[in-house]
């Protein structure tokens, strides 16, 4: 309200008497004071929208600066003394604003740290269309935000980290997703550099001595955030077009660009694209948006990747396949290629209007890559990759804290803390249980209608759930998405069965899981779709229900009393469930025989039955140890994650029988190659520490770091860890001369991830240069960082190292990294930590937008992990 108060009193001061004509009468200059009250925090104010930016950009990867010039073409709803948009570290030459062929030079003010901006006009200008003009020039970000350079292998290259608002650092704008606009630009480059942008190149003039001006087509309808600008000495790789197909009626040329000399490593996902997009536009009815699909191999990137329009951007170690890319990094390539052109259509083409709906594009992107490798590659166990995706949300959605998945954003610092585990994996497990319950055939062609029906504009959360509810039918599917959407936890379903003289009696339960030590209340219920599975003698069967009230009893087709019960069938639900002692006693006994999507399922709910202290420790290992024996790959690293976690919660409390019993089932396992056999070795060799597996890594890994030979790259981490592990300064020396050889840059993640297994304290501190110097880039001396913290050994150190100059750790990680760092003190499992946790983010939080949500979360995991554990110890004490 008072805020309110104050923009209406500004206004009024500013705008004098409204007059029909463009400019009416001269107004005076708004006061700092003023504005810093007035700027908006989140959402630009109603009232005035982009229609065409005509952009100039003069970029030269090889300076440190570059300039630009935007004319923006706006529609104003209501007279106005100025405006309101987003310019981030621009040194700003000159504004002007253009209404009724009158140019009026123009203010421009930084308001606040996030790069919102007024542009103050010297008359009051009328409700009507008018063009703003600035010239304006900038130095290249550091930080992987915005348009910044790297250098690799003796080149420079420029490229634009868009997502989520980082194109205000290199274009003036209205910088929110759900104010699209068509952009016509242009970039001058140096002569012979590749340019690339979000449309084809219509012409190439000389501009200046050595320099060329390239022009691009009009784009449709884009956010600022899907803005692309690449340029520098790529590698192109071009490929044939798109053919038409029954869906899209034109061709598409297909191109890849990677820096020099890895042009070839992008073969793989080129030659993925055409089939992968095909069935993306038969699964929607919808074709592909764009006049030109480009895939870009960045030397560095601050995420995974992104979907820039029509030319997705990856950090490198994700897209490109070298010689020794193993079969889980190959499983990996083909999930994020599906996942950023499944964006194409989901938040490209239609956009949510702000960043509280982000699950619309992120949480379908990541449903998509199932859906479509599905199809492709019916054989490949995808569905188990969506089970295992969503059980990584449930750990943290088993906090008080989490983020609920649609949850309201009122600031830009806060924009970022809802790209989680929440938006993304159980985004996508809540799309996966609705497809699963009311069926593909109902749902999937729903979702081409409701894309067809938004395109080119933005749709929210509300739109989506009656859209789907009216293409479909149900309006049911809008009641589940809603509550999943907007309620933060996990469902916990209890499932019992009662058997008499008649049919058994299936009886469910629903409350909220909570772990030992939560503050959580256990009173909260859902629109649940559950599937319950039973074994009838020798036959399998099911039944659904649409569970709304806390309970519900159903009677059971079946002819006899069931002795197993899998109350999440296909592990399709976002829930977990909980039996009676003889319930999960009967289901271990079948879990190795189990689907794996339900042994996964089932794990994890056993797992979170035990650190919730409804399960004791010998029942869980009823569940653990068989999982641990079952034939897929994805249930086995679920189990040897649970059992790490186990054995490290308990410590030196683990009875000796624990470890032999782990490995055990392990032995017990056939050989089968591929990934399992990796893991297996790795969890032998770093977790129970067995020497022959120790030696056998040592072997693998020789002839990568004397150069005769090669290593699977699913083995690169356990490899080089047990190196540090055991190496002495020269061998160190060898694995970081071996990691520049190779310019690989999954290796050179490996290495990032590994180097705090050092034991030498001198290497350690080595490491941590490293780490401060961001030797490796940005990206990865985050990841140095939650190496070093790891390793007890070294704990304490690092954390000193990194409280006594906290500003330059942050200077050396992504920007958009920097609001994830409280989870560093998640290594320390020690709810006494929580205050020098406290004291460090009120030193530094202002030099880390956003981090007040992982703060959060990470003074509750450290209460609950210092209670579980306690409880765990206890647990296993009690083992035979």
């Amino acid at each position: 309200m008072i805020r309110q108060l104050l923009t209406a009193a500004l206004a009024f001061l500013l705008t004098g008497c409204l007059q029909r004509d463009s400019w009416t009468v001269a107004v005076p200059a708004a006061s700092a004071g003023d504005l810093a009250l007035m700027a908006p925090a989140g959402r630009l104010p109603a009232g005035v929208r982009p229609v065409t930016y005509r952009a100039a950009l003069d970029l030269d990867p090889r300076q440190d600066r570059f300039s630009g010039r935007v004319e923006i073409d706006i529609e104003l709803d209501d007279p106005a003394p100025g405006l309101w948009l987003h310019g981030d570290d621009l040194d700003v030459s000159a504004v002007t604003i253009t209404a009724g062929g009158e140019t009026q030079a123009a203010s421009w003010t930084e308001v606040l740290e996030t790069g919102v901006v007024w542009v103050g006009f010297p008359k009051q200008l009328a409700a009507r269309k008018a063009t703003l003009n600035i010239e304006y020039d900038a130095a290249f970000n550091a930080s992987l935000a915005g348009l910044f350079r790297v250098e690799s292998q003796g080149k420079t290259y420029a490229l634009a980290k868009s997502e989520s608002i980082e194109a205000r650092r290199f274009l003036p704008g209205f910088d929110e997703p759900g104010l699209k606009a068509v952009f016509e630009v242009s970039i001058t480059v140096p002569d012979g550099m590749q340019a690339i942008a979000n449309t084809p190149e219509i012409s190439r003039v000389p501009a200046r001595e050595g320099f060329e001006t390239i022009r691009f087509a009009p784009t449709r309808p884009l956010s600022t955030y899907l803005l692309s600008t690449a340029v520098g000495d790529f590698d192109k790789v071009v490929r044939a077009p798109l053919p038409p197909n029954r869906v899209r009626t034109f061709e598409v040329p297909l191109t890849g660009y990677a820096r020099a000399g890895k042009g070839g490593e992008l073969d793989f996902a080129l030659t993925l694209t055409p089939h992968m997009m095909q069935i993306f536009e038969e699964m929607l009815q919808q074709p592909y948006p764009y006049e030109k699909l480009d895939l870009i191999a960045a030397p560095q990137w601050p995420s995974g990747a992104t979907e820039l329009a029509a030319a997705i951007t990856y950090r490198e170690a994700r897209i490109l396949k070298g010689p020794n890319a193993g079969p889980a990094l190959i499983r990996a390539i083909k999930e994020i290629h599906a996942h950023e052109i499944a964006h194409m259509w989901f938040g490209n083409l239609v956009t949510p209007p702000w960043w509280d709906d982000l699950w619309l594009k992120e949480g379908f992107a990541v449903w998509s890559e199932t859906a479509v490798l599905s199809v492709m590659e019916p054989d490949g166990k995808h569905e188990v990759a969506a089970v295992a995706d969503g059980l990584t949300a449930m750990a943290l959605d088993s906090l008080s804290s989490a983020r609920a998945v649609a949850a309201p954003i009122g600031r830009n610092e806060d924009i970022r803390n809802a790209y989680d585990a929440i938006t993304y994996s159980k985004g996508q497990s809540i799309i996966r249980m609705v497809d699963h319950y009311f069926t593909p055939e109902r749902f999937r062609p729903a979702l081409g209608r409701y894309i067809a029906r938004y395109a080119d504009g933005e749709a929210s959360s509300a739109d989506f759930y009656a859209a789907i509810g009216d293409a479909t039918g149900e309006p049911a599917i809008g009641d589940v998405f809603r509550d999943f959407v907007t309620r933060q936890g996990v469902p916990l379903i209890e499932a019992d069965v009662t058997c008499g003289d008649g049919q058994p009696i299936l009886k469910l339960r629903q409350s909220r899981y909570k772990p030992l030590g939560s503050v959580i209340d256990p009173d909260a219920r859902w629109t649940v779709p559950v599937c319950v599975a039973w074994l009838d003698g020798a036959e399998r069967r099911e039944t659904c229900t649409l569970l709304r009230e806390q309970m519900s009893s159903i009677r059971m087709n079946s002819r006899s009393c069931p002795a197993t019960l899998i109350p999440n069938t296909d592990g399709a639900g976002y829930y977990r469930f909980g039996l009676s002692p003889d319930g999960w006693r009967a289901l271990g006994d079948a879990l190795s025989r189990l689907p794996a999507t339900e042994a996964l399922a089932s794990l994890d709910s056993a797992e979170a039955a035990f650190n919730a202290g409804t399960l004791n420790g010998r029942s869980y290992l009823g569940i653990l140890l068989p999982a641990l024996a079952h034939p897929d790959a994805t249930v086995l690293a679920s189990g040897l994650r649970a059992a790490d976690g186990l054995l490290r919660q308990t410590g030196a409390a683990a009875p000796a029988s624990l470890g032999r019993d782990i490995a055990a089932a392990l032995d017990a396992r056939p050989a089968s190659g591929g990934e399992a056999d990796a893991r297996m070795l790795g969890f032998r060799a770093l977790t129970l520490e067995i020497p022959e597996a120790r030696a056998e890594l040592r072997r693998r890994l020789e002839p990568l770091l004397n150069g005769t030979g090669g290593l699977s790259s699913d083995l690169y981490v356990p490899a080089v860890r047990v190196a540090f592990e055991e190496g002495d300064p020269d061998a160190f020396e060898r694995i970081l001369a071996a990691r520049k050889r190779l310019d690989d840059a999954v290796f050179t993640q490996a290495v990032a991830d590994s180097i705090g297994a050092v034991r030498d304290p001198a290497l350690a501190r080595r490491a941590g240069d490293l780490m401060f110097e961001s030797a490796f880039g940005g990206a990865a001396s985050f990841s140095i960082a939650s190496s070093l913290m790891s390793n007890p050994q070294h704990r304490d150190d690092i954390w000193a190292r990194l409280n006594a100059d906290f500003p330059a750790f942050l200077s050396a990680i992504p920007a958009q990294s920097r609001r994830a760092t409280p989870r560093l003190a998640r290594a320390f499992c020690d709810a006494g930590r929580i205050a020098e946790l406290d004291a460090l983010f009120a030193a530094h939080g202002g030099e880390a937008p956003g981090h007040e949500q992982a703060l959060a979360e990470t003074k509750e995991y450290l209460t609950l992990c210092s209670v579980q554990a306690e409880a765990a110890r206890i647990a296993v004490e009690r083992l035979p």
